[in-house]
């Protein structure tokens, strides 16, 4: 009865940890998102789990404005898989440096610029989620989009 009494409070913090953990934490994603400003394609991997809060990693992503001009290239670091309780929904957050490509005219007005970008992701089959999410980049303002991820 001892050992039973001992064991109930590691019990207990290990049921409380699990329903903590992040909802579908992937070594590997790739995605495609439809925004408000044209398309935009992504791609990352995990460098590091960190226990009851997400995964740490690396993306690369490409933008194109609906011409279908590519104009974007990005990399930066994300944080990912932050577990919303009792969901099976998770938020992350990325940030890094953006080259933009843009011509006008005779004119280039192509240099690099910093992003942010937050928003949240969920199961829908298999290893297929939906996406949505909200950037910020210094050069293109702010745009919103949905999409679909493949996690692995």
């Amino acid at each position: 009865m001892k050992t039973l009494i001992r064991t109930l409070p590691a019990l207990a913090l290990t049921i409380g940890a699990a329903s903590l953990a992040p909802a579908q934490a992937a070594a590997l994603w790739a995605g495609a998102d439809l925004r408000t400003s044209g398309l935009d394609a992504h791609a990352g991997t995990a460098l590091l789990p960190v226990p009851f809060i997400g995964t740490v990693g690396v993306e690369g992503g490409v933008g194109a404005s609906y011409s279908g001009s590519f104009n974007e290239a990005r990399l930066g670091a994300t944080l990912r898989d932050l577990n919303i309780p009792f969901t099976k929904t998770d938020a992350f957050v990325s940030g890094g440096a953006a080259y933009h490509s843009s011509q006008s005219g005779d004119v280039n007005t192509s240099g690099v610029g910093l992003y942010v970008e937050g928003g949240l992701r969920g199961p829908l089959l298999g290893p297929v989620g939906w996406r949505a999410g909200v950037k910020a980049d210094t050069r293109s303002g702010l745009s919103a989009g949905v999409g679909l991820e493949f996690r692995f």
